[in-house]
């Protein structure tokens, strides 16, 4: 039986170095993530926390073809997209990095650690995509977003729940169906490009 090849192990004699072309991804990404981003947050807007934020998908989806370009993007975009639809001040938006860094990067390194192909070629590839990359990231996202919230004084502590189970399922829910999408359909396009990375930068 012929051993499955990993798309995360460079072919013999292969090599890639982060280049110009990785920094415009990141700036495209970003861009698609401030567009999207935004009108999850003005579709079905819960007050500071969206019901319907696809977002997520950007983030996670970006760090999983661009590596560390796309994580970065996925930090900066919502950032930019929380001050256009007027969700949150730039303050609060700052302090959901650490969340926003959950939400790009924890889908991005299962996919390498459990060797997954982001074609979605085999069951363990949807499993690993919807467990890490939607629901584990989005409830570590969830909840120190939420706790930015009340140590603001945005939402009070009987709140949490509520907020917690609106933005986790808003983000879950949405950018499970975006980043199913944009993996099954895109990802052979992406990973014939120079840009994919296999590792962190390259």
């Amino acid at each position: 039986m012929t051993e499955k090849k990993s798309v995360w192990k460079l072919e013999e004699g292969e090599v890639r170095k982060p280049a110009l072309a990785h920094f415009v991804m990141m700036a495209l990404f970003a861009g698609v993530g401030v567009v999207v981003g935004t009108f999850g947050s003005l579709a079905i807007s819960l007050g500071p926390v969206s019901a319907f934020w696809p977002g997520q998908a950007i983030q996670s989806v970006g760090t999983i073809w661009y590596g560390g370009w796309g994580m970065i993007a996925g930090i900066v975009f919502p950032m930019i997209s929380n001050s256009i639809s007027g969700a949150v001040a730039l303050p609060i938006s700052i302090c959901y990095i650490p969340g926003n860094l959950a939400q790009a990067a924890i889908g991005a390194w299962a996919f390498r650690k459990f060797d997954c192909d982001p074609r979605l070629k085999s069951a363990k590839d949807w499993i690993v995509f919807l467990l890490f990359g939607t629901v584990l990231a989005n409830a570590i996202g969830a909840a120190e977003g939420n706790l930015v919230l009340y140590l603001f004084g945005m939402i009070t502590a009987e709140a949490i729940p509520l907020s917690f189970f609106g933005w986790f399922l808003g983000n879950t829910v949405a950018s499970a169906i975006l980043g199913v999408i944009m993996l099954k359909f895109l990802s052979p396009l992406v990973m014939k490009t120079r840009t994919f990375c296999k590792g962190i930068w390259a």
